[in-house]
Protein backbone atom coordinates (compact mmCIF):
# COMPACT_ATOMS: atom_id res chain seq x y z
CA UNK A 1 0.00 0.00 0.00
CA UNK A 2 1.54 3.55 -0.83
CA UNK A 3 1.33 5.82 1.92
CA UNK A 4 2.41 8.84 0.25
CA UNK A 5 0.42 11.96 0.28
CA UNK A 6 -1.11 13.65 -2.08
CA UNK A 7 1.38 16.65 -2.96
CA UNK A 8 3.74 13.84 -3.93
CA UNK A 9 2.19 13.22 -6.77
CA UNK A 10 1.68 16.63 -7.97
CA UNK A 11 4.76 17.76 -9.65
CA UNK A 12 4.39 16.81 -12.91
CA UNK A 13 0.63 16.61 -13.18
CA UNK A 14 -0.01 15.51 -16.41
CA UNK A 15 -3.49 15.61 -18.82
CA UNK A 16 -3.55 13.60 -21.59
CA UNK A 17 -5.00 14.47 -25.28
CA UNK A 18 -6.01 12.85 -27.93
CA UNK A 19 -4.92 15.65 -30.03
CA UNK A 20 -1.67 15.57 -30.91
CA UNK A 21 -0.59 12.35 -33.19
CA UNK A 22 -0.98 9.75 -30.14
CA UNK A 23 -3.88 8.18 -28.50
CA UNK A 24 -4.40 8.71 -24.49
CA UNK A 25 -2.86 5.58 -23.92
CA UNK A 26 -0.14 6.23 -25.86
CA UNK A 27 0.96 9.65 -24.78
CA UNK A 28 -0.28 8.39 -20.77
CA UNK A 29 2.62 5.90 -20.98
CA UNK A 30 5.06 7.85 -21.88
CA UNK A 31 4.85 10.25 -19.31
CA UNK A 32 4.53 7.39 -16.66
CA UNK A 33 7.38 6.12 -18.28
CA UNK A 34 9.60 9.32 -17.55
CA UNK A 35 9.01 9.16 -13.82
CA UNK A 36 5.41 11.34 -13.89
CA UNK A 37 3.16 10.01 -11.09
CA UNK A 38 -0.29 11.59 -11.59
CA UNK A 39 -2.51 11.44 -14.89
CA UNK A 40 -5.63 12.89 -15.72
CA UNK A 41 -7.84 11.75 -17.88
CA UNK A 42 -9.56 14.68 -20.49
CA UNK A 43 -11.97 13.87 -23.05
CA UNK A 44 -14.79 16.24 -24.44
CA UNK A 45 -15.41 14.03 -27.76
CA UNK A 46 -15.85 10.73 -26.58
CA UNK A 47 -18.95 8.24 -26.67
CA UNK A 48 -19.00 7.38 -22.89
CA UNK A 49 -18.76 3.38 -23.61
CA UNK A 50 -15.86 4.93 -25.60
CA UNK A 51 -14.45 6.80 -22.25
CA UNK A 52 -14.88 3.68 -20.29
CA UNK A 53 -12.82 1.16 -22.46
CA UNK A 54 -10.03 4.10 -22.72
CA UNK A 55 -10.37 4.77 -19.35
CA UNK A 56 -10.27 1.19 -18.15
CA UNK A 57 -6.80 0.98 -20.38
CA UNK A 58 -5.00 4.11 -18.45
CA UNK A 59 -6.84 2.54 -15.03
CA UNK A 60 -4.30 -0.60 -15.79
CA UNK A 61 -1.32 1.49 -17.21
CA UNK A 62 -1.41 4.07 -13.77
CA UNK A 63 -1.31 1.04 -11.27
CA UNK A 64 1.07 -0.60 -13.54
CA UNK A 65 3.76 2.69 -12.81
CA UNK A 66 1.75 3.16 -9.13
CA UNK A 67 0.62 6.33 -9.97
CA UNK A 68 -2.98 8.24 -9.55
CA UNK A 69 -5.55 8.24 -12.09
CA UNK A 70 -7.91 11.38 -12.39
CA UNK A 71 -10.32 11.35 -14.36
CA UNK A 72 -11.92 15.22 -15.65
CA UNK A 73 -15.64 16.26 -14.83
CA UNK A 74 -16.92 12.55 -15.17
CA UNK A 75 -17.29 11.37 -12.07
CA UNK A 76 -19.45 8.43 -13.37
CA UNK A 77 -16.49 7.42 -15.34
CA UNK A 78 -14.40 8.05 -12.38
CA UNK A 79 -16.34 5.66 -10.78
CA UNK A 80 -16.49 2.94 -13.32
CA UNK A 81 -12.85 2.27 -13.77
CA UNK A 82 -12.21 3.01 -10.07
CA UNK A 83 -10.17 5.74 -11.02
CA UNK A 84 -8.01 7.66 -7.79
CA UNK A 85 -9.93 10.94 -8.43
CA UNK A 86 -11.76 13.32 -10.57
CA UNK A 87 -11.15 16.96 -11.23
CA UNK A 88 -14.33 18.99 -11.57
CA UNK A 89 -14.34 22.74 -13.09
CA UNK A 90 -16.69 25.55 -11.95
CA UNK A 91 -18.84 24.76 -15.14
CA UNK A 92 -18.77 21.20 -13.84
CA UNK A 93 -20.65 19.33 -10.70
CA UNK A 94 -20.35 21.62 -8.13
CA UNK A 95 -17.29 20.61 -5.60
CA UNK A 96 -19.53 20.14 -2.51
CA UNK A 97 -21.61 18.00 -4.56
CA UNK A 98 -18.52 15.81 -5.70
CA UNK A 99 -17.48 15.97 -1.95
CA UNK A 100 -20.96 14.22 -0.71
CA UNK A 101 -20.82 11.15 -4.05
CA UNK A 102 -17.01 10.92 -4.52
CA UNK A 103 -15.17 9.26 -2.29
CA UNK A 104 -11.67 9.46 -4.02
CA UNK A 105 -9.03 12.53 -4.40
CA UNK A 106 -11.03 15.95 -5.49
CA UNK A 107 -8.83 18.21 -7.92
CA UNK A 108 -11.04 22.01 -8.26
CA UNK A 109 -10.12 24.51 -10.71
CA UNK A 110 -9.88 28.19 -9.60
CA UNK A 111 -8.98 31.26 -11.41
CA UNK A 112 -9.48 33.80 -8.57
CA UNK A 113 -8.86 34.13 -4.70
CA UNK A 114 -12.49 34.27 -4.85
CA UNK A 115 -13.06 30.66 -6.13
CA UNK A 116 -10.24 29.37 -4.33
CA UNK A 117 -11.65 29.72 -0.81
CA UNK A 118 -14.70 28.27 -1.46
CA UNK A 119 -13.74 25.28 -2.82
CA UNK A 120 -10.71 24.54 -0.68
CA UNK A 121 -12.71 22.95 1.72
CA UNK A 122 -14.03 20.62 -0.46
CA UNK A 123 -10.94 19.94 -2.48
CA UNK A 124 -7.42 17.69 -2.12
CA UNK A 125 -5.38 20.20 -4.69
CA UNK A 126 -6.71 23.12 -6.93
CA UNK A 127 -5.73 23.66 -10.58
CA UNK A 128 -4.98 27.02 -10.70
CA UNK A 129 -5.07 29.28 -13.86
CA UNK A 130 -4.45 29.37 -17.09
CA UNK A 131 -1.45 31.50 -15.53
CA UNK A 132 -0.03 32.10 -19.23
CA UNK A 133 -2.26 32.37 -22.35
CA UNK A 134 -3.47 28.87 -23.98
CA UNK A 135 -4.61 27.51 -26.41
CA UNK A 136 -5.52 23.76 -25.41
CA UNK A 137 -8.56 24.49 -23.89
CA UNK A 138 -11.37 26.77 -26.02
CA UNK A 139 -13.10 27.81 -22.74
CA UNK A 140 -10.07 28.63 -20.37
CA UNK A 141 -10.51 32.58 -20.31
CA UNK A 142 -8.15 35.07 -20.23
CA UNK A 143 -4.76 34.51 -18.54
CA UNK A 144 -4.50 35.20 -14.77
CA UNK A 145 -0.66 35.90 -14.41
CA UNK A 146 2.05 34.98 -12.09
CA UNK A 147 0.91 37.26 -9.51
CA UNK A 148 -2.75 36.27 -8.90
CA UNK A 149 -1.01 32.55 -9.05
CA UNK A 150 1.28 34.09 -6.15
CA UNK A 151 -2.10 35.47 -4.28
CA UNK A 152 -3.84 32.29 -4.52
CA UNK A 153 -1.14 30.43 -2.92
CA UNK A 154 -0.91 32.41 0.09
CA UNK A 155 -4.51 32.38 0.72
CA UNK A 156 -5.31 28.83 0.38
CA UNK A 157 -4.47 26.24 2.75
CA UNK A 158 -4.54 22.98 0.18
CA UNK A 159 -2.04 21.97 -2.21
CA UNK A 160 -1.94 24.39 -5.78
CA UNK A 161 -1.31 23.41 -8.68
CA UNK A 162 -0.52 25.79 -11.59
CA UNK A 163 -1.38 25.36 -15.46
CA UNK A 164 -1.74 27.24 -18.32
CA UNK A 165 1.12 26.99 -21.55
CA UNK A 166 3.80 25.95 -18.44
CA UNK A 167 6.92 24.85 -20.05
CA UNK A 168 10.88 24.09 -19.29
CA UNK A 169 11.09 28.11 -20.07
CA UNK A 170 8.25 29.43 -17.23
CA UNK A 171 8.42 26.47 -14.84
CA UNK A 172 10.81 27.72 -12.77
CA UNK A 173 8.93 31.45 -12.61
CA UNK A 174 5.56 29.69 -11.65
CA UNK A 175 7.56 27.44 -8.95
CA UNK A 176 8.99 30.61 -7.32
CA UNK A 177 5.50 31.68 -5.89
CA UNK A 178 5.07 28.38 -4.32
CA UNK A 179 2.99 25.68 -6.07
CA UNK A 180 3.02 22.21 -5.36
CA UNK A 181 3.30 21.26 -9.35
CA UNK A 182 2.68 22.48 -12.62
CA UNK A 183 0.07 20.64 -14.86
CA UNK A 184 0.76 20.35 -18.51
CA UNK A 185 -0.59 19.33 -21.60
CA UNK A 186 1.12 20.30 -25.05
CA UNK A 187 4.38 20.69 -23.15
CA UNK A 188 4.88 16.68 -23.20
CA UNK A 189 1.97 15.85 -25.91
CA UNK A 190 2.90 18.37 -28.20
CA UNK A 191 6.78 17.66 -27.74
CA UNK A 192 8.86 16.18 -30.45
CA UNK A 193 9.98 13.37 -27.32
CA UNK A 194 7.29 13.14 -25.17
CA UNK A 195 8.94 11.05 -22.52
CA UNK A 196 12.54 12.84 -23.14
CA UNK A 197 10.30 16.51 -22.51
CA UNK A 198 8.70 15.14 -19.27
CA UNK A 199 11.80 13.74 -17.85
CA UNK A 200 13.39 16.88 -18.08
CA UNK A 201 10.50 18.64 -16.98
CA UNK A 202 10.16 16.61 -13.64
CA UNK A 203 14.25 17.46 -13.07
CA UNK A 204 13.21 21.28 -13.13
CA UNK A 205 10.38 20.71 -11.01
CA UNK A 206 12.00 18.04 -8.28
CA UNK A 207 15.33 19.82 -8.23
CA UNK A 208 13.94 23.33 -7.54
CA UNK A 209 11.97 22.01 -5.11
CA UNK A 210 14.60 20.21 -3.42
CA UNK A 211 16.72 23.47 -3.34
CA UNK A 212 13.95 25.13 -1.64
CA UNK A 213 14.08 22.72 1.00
CA UNK A 214 17.13 22.60 1.96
Amino acid sequence: MNLKSIEDYLDVYFITDAGFGYTHEEIAEMALKAGVEIIQFREKKMSTKKMYEVGKKLRKLTRDYDALLFVNDRIDVALAIDADGVHVGQDDMPAEITREIFSGYIGVSARSVEEAKKDEKYADYLGVGPVFPTRTKEDAGDAIGVETLKTIVEQVSVPVVAIGSINKQNAIEVLKVGVDGIAVISAIAGAENPEEEARELLKIVRSFKSKAKS
